[in-house]
This record gives C-alpha cells, structure tokens and sequence, in this order.
C-alpha cells in the first residue's frame, strides 16, 4: 500500500526481478505485455452458470450480524435501527455502557447473534477475535470488567506461539510492522446461521513455521467442532517463486486481511503480502463447511507475482445470485490477451473444477500506470447497490467508477501515455467515471450508503480527507458534487462509513467511523448530512474514549445492532448506546 498499516512496498528484490523479467514496460502508455504462459489458457467460464441462481446474502435474524459489514454485499447499512437515531445518540444520554478486556488487539469487526443459547440460557452474543488468536462470546448487556465471557476459545495450537511480525524471521527473513506486537487473528470470522458455527482463520507459530488453520467452532461453546485445517495450496505457474511449474502458497509470503466469506457450504479467505515484501500472489482459498477439506485455489498472478487481495480488510463481495467479486491490487496484467495474470481488476467469479472462473471483468485504462507508480485498484472494496445491479468504486487514485453488474467494462487501453491522460473519463466502458482525486488522496475503504425518504446517499473519504456525502441519481450515477463533508479531515486512511436507520424515516439515518487523527474515536454523523456530527467518544475520554496505546488498527470499522454500537480496541471490547436504558 505504501502507507502505514497497509499491505504493499516494493522491496529491492522485486524491482530487480521486474527489470530482469521485463514484465513492466519501459513507458507508462505501452502496449499490454504478451501472455506470460500463453500455452495455458486463462480461467474463463460463458455462459454465466449462475446468471439465474439465486442466493441470500443475508441469513439468519434482521438484526444479526453475522459477517464484515453486515452480509455479504458488504453494504455497511443496518436498515432495522429504531432505537438509535440523531436525537437519542446526540443527547446526553448517549455513551459507553460496557467495557470488556481481551488479550490482544481487536482488527476483526465484531459480530452480532441475537438470542442466542449458550449454557442454558438465551443471550444477545457479541463475538470478538483477537491478535492473540483468542476467540470470545459476550453477553452484549453484561457490565464489562469483571463479567466474564460466556465462553473464550484460545486457538494457539500446543507448544505454538503467536507470530511477532516486526521483529521475527521466520520464513524468509520478512519483517512487516503494518501490524504490532502480535499477529494471530486478523480477519473478520463468519458465522453459518444454520448450523450454528464460527468459522476463523488463524495465524501462530509452529515448530518455527508460520502456519495458518481454518477453524469451525460452536457458537454455543467455542470449541471446535472438528479440527482444523492447515493452510496449503499449490498451483501451476511460471511466476518468479515457481518450482517445477508449480507456485506453491507459502505462509511466511501471505498475510490474511480480507474478512471471511461463506457461500453455498464454501468458506472463502483472501491473502495478499506481509507489507508488499516480494515474492507473493494474490491468493483465494475455499474450505468446505462439511469438513474443512480445501474446496477452491485460485491464484491471481500464477505466472507472475503480486496481485494481492487485500481491500482494506472487506470481505470478498457476494451477489443475490453467489458471484464473488474481488478487487487485486498491483502487479502485471495480461487476462485481455490470452493470459491468466489479473492485478489492479475488479473481477467476477464462480467455482469452477476447485478454482475460480471468470465471468467478467473490469480493469482500468490506466493499469500498466498504476503498477508502476503504487496505486493499487485493490486499496478499495466495492460497493453493490440495492436495487441498480451496479456497483461503486475508488481506489488509491482517487478515480470514481460506477459499474453495471452483468457488463463490468472489460479492458480498454489507450493509444499513447496513459500516465499523460489519467484525466480522461470515456475511454473505459463502464457507466460512469469520475477523474482522479475525486476522493481526495485516494479511497483505502469503502463506501456507507443509506437510501433515505429524501434521496440515496454514498458516503466515503479519502486519505487525509473529510468524510462526504454524495447523492445517487435516479439512473445510479453519482452527482459528481458533494452534498456535504464532515467538519475535520481524517488521517490515513480517511473514513471507513457504516450506516444505521429505521429504513428511510427522517431523523433515523446516522454515518458511523472512527477516527484516528488524534487518538482513536468514533463518530457519529447525521446521515442526511454529514456536515452534522452529532456524537464523538473523546468529548468524555474518560468514561467514553478508545484505547489506543501503542497504535490502533487503521481499518477498524464499529458494528451497529439492535441499539448498541461496537467497537474493538486495543485491549477491549468498547460496547455504546442509551445509558439510561
């Protein structure tokens, strides 16, 4: 990424192999590089096999929040909020109820299970994963310290340790500090509504190895319910880690950032590099429901490198019809001409023979330009509009781009230097683009959105940015100028917005973030504007504040549900809502 807490820098090592391979054209407006194993076909499937399937992107109760950002489009929005609105979370009688201590920093956002049993009884469950690889249930309206979990699973397995990523050399000697002291569990768990499990990759130190494992615990007791799977997976290719034609995944090369995601009995996790340190690919694992046997390989760059899938540690986003859309990050790119590499791409898939096919794609004129000058499309997550079939875009340039899901746009290069001409906005076949810097300092995130009586908002920042409102037209293109922005600007990486409402009533929409500019709090906006802060935990540090010691996690996102917000620190559990409730 090339910024604190990101997942790319270019090492030396790289650079050298990218002369000596010559896989990045000398000019910014070259021509696509020719296939770099053309003798292998790229992973291609038409007609679409789920263009007429159907899948519910949302399981389980209205309230329940049982993935990152809520369900599987990662919309962001709790549609079903009554309780909170921009008079009660204004007022005074709004701030921290509970705080509860953990073991290890929180990355992972916390999940939400309503009335759920666990020892007999019925509790409102929150789930909260550590950097200590510790998994804890609870009680969303215990008193915090000195209540104890409803149940705590530690997944270090016997003798192992949890991995020191700034200081440690393992593997090959990679030393990454986007994330300290400890790296255990990074990525937001899913939960299987229907058969009542938690699914968490997690990440120690064993035998002096990095070792990844895929977890099923019982959302009743945490235990697991059958063991765990080791992380392994092999490809062909002619990348430049390849071994006998093979590209092996190597856990010392792969850091897990992007949330979990479960899509017809198949638990999907995305990898891309320890701080961009060389060799890596952006790979995507599936482990089967049944019995966490591996289900899907996909590697983005196999005869290549890079191509990380990180977006800003979203999950994969899943359709109403169980297409997987993800979003890589630099590296080379040849898909248009007969190849199999695919950096800086929005890509559409589907199972296909235990890997992923593509079924469209999107790739920006500008691609060659932006692997040479570190602007990775994969900064961002998209975002998929209820009800337009379209989805919305940024990326660390800064450029808007709104999609037509079903035709993303393909791959259209411009004659000449595309670094020249990053201001044009009709050469890619998309519906609509807004030129660079549209979000200020480029987008590391994703997008809030609300539709409301009055309109359809979006919401996002970019870094060092202030938080922005824009409005949806009627034909979902976006009016290309705000309708507000918060009062301060944001430090890296801007804001990262979920909404909260009852459906479009007036006064019910509320913009939630945290802000780590000055020490780590949340905020909260009036989502009908956004210049309207309405709520922020410093104004009584001592009873509402975050901890923030030795560094937060840039991409926390707060969880909103059934009148209580979330928030995981560094060393809490931090639960908000009406005090006098």
């Amino acid at each position: 990424m090339g910024r604190t807490g990101g997942f790319r820098r270019r090492s030396p090592l790289l650079v050298a192999i990218t002369v000596s391979l010559g896989l990045i054209a000398a000019g910014c407006g070259s021509s696509d590089p020719a296939p770099a194993n053309p003798a292998t076909p790229p992973i291609t499937v038409k007609p679409d096999p789920l263009a007429h399937a159907k899948f519910d992107t949302r399981p389980g109760p209205a309230d329940a929040v049982l993935t990152q950002r809520g369900d599987d489009t990662r919309l962001g929005w709790n549609s079903t909020e009554s309780t909170l609105t921009v008079a009660t979370v204004g007022s005074k009688n709004f701030g921290k109820r509970a705080a509860y201590p953990v073991d290890g920093k929180v990355y992972a956002q916390p999940l939400y299970v309503p009335k759920l049993p666990v020892g007999g009884q019925q509790h409102d469950v929150v789930i909260v994963a550590t950097q200590h690889d510790t998994v804890y249930a609870f009680d969303a309206h215990g008193t915090g310290a000195g209540t104890p979990p409803l149940w705590q699973s530690q997944l270090l397995q016997p003798g192992a340790r949890t991995f020191q990523a700034a200081s440690d050399r393992v593997g090959s000697n990679q030393l990454c500090d986007s994330i300290t002291p400890e790296v255990g569990i990074s990525s937001t768990p899913v939960i299987d509504w229907a058969a009542q499990r938690i699914y968490v990759m997690a990440l120690d130190v064993e035998h002096g190895k990095l070792t990844y494992r895929m977890h099923a615990l019982s959302l009743a007791t945490g235990e697991d319910v059958q063991p765990s799977t080791v992380v392994s997976a092999a490809v062909p290719g002619t990348g430049i880690d390849a071994v006998g034609g093979k590209v092996a995944f190597t856990a010392s090369d792969e850091q897990q950032r992007m949330g979990l995601t479960l899509v017809n009995g198949v638990v999907y996790a995305g990898f891309s590099s320890w701080c961009g340190v060389s060799p890596y690919h952006g790979w995507v694992l599936g482990y089967a429901t049944k019995n966490l046997s591996r289900a899907i390989v996909y590697n983005a760059t196999p005869d290549s490198y890079e191509g990380g899938l990180w977006e800003s540690e979203s999950g994969i986003t899943v359709d109403n019809h169980g297409h997987l859309f993800i979003v890589t990050g630099n590296g080379p790119y040849d898909l248009s001409s007969g190849g199999r590499d695919v950096s800086d791409s929005l890509l559409e898939m589907v199972p296909h023979n235990g890997t992923l096919a593509v079924v469209d794609e999107f790739t920006p004129f500008d691609q060659l330009c932006r692997n040479q000058h570190d602007q990775d499309l994969g900064s961002g997550s998209p975002l998929l509009l209820p009800g337009n079939a379209e989805m919305v875009l940024s990326s660390k340039t800064g450029a808007v781009y709104v999609l037509s899901n079903g035709k993303l746009g393909g791959y259209t290069p411009i004659t000449g230097d595309a670094c020249k001409q990053r201001d044009h906005t009709n050469v890619d076949k998309i519906k609509q683009e807004l030129t660079i810097n549209s979000v200020p300092g480029g987008m590391w995130g994703t997008w809030g959105y609300w539709a409301s009586a009055n309109g359809t908002y979006v919401y996002g920042s970019g870094s060092d940015g202030k938080p922005t409102q824009w409005r949806l037209t009627g034909n979902g293109t976006i009016d290309p100028t705000p309708v507000a922005t918060a009062p301060e600007s944001f430090t890296f990486p801007g804001s990262i917005p979920v909404t909260s409402s009852n459906g479009g009533a007036t006064g019910t929409g509320i913009v939630w973030t945290i802000d780590q500019t000055n020490g780590a709090v949340l905020r909260a906006f009036d989502a009908s504007d956004i210049g309207d802060e309405i709520f922020d935990s410093a104004r009584d540090a001592g009873r509402g504040g975050l901890d923030d010691t030795n560094g937060f996690n840039h991409f926390d996102v707060p969880t909103i549900a059934d009148g209580l917000v979330f928030v995981g620190d560094q060393s809490h559990l931090e639960i908000f809502g009406l005090l006098n409730s």
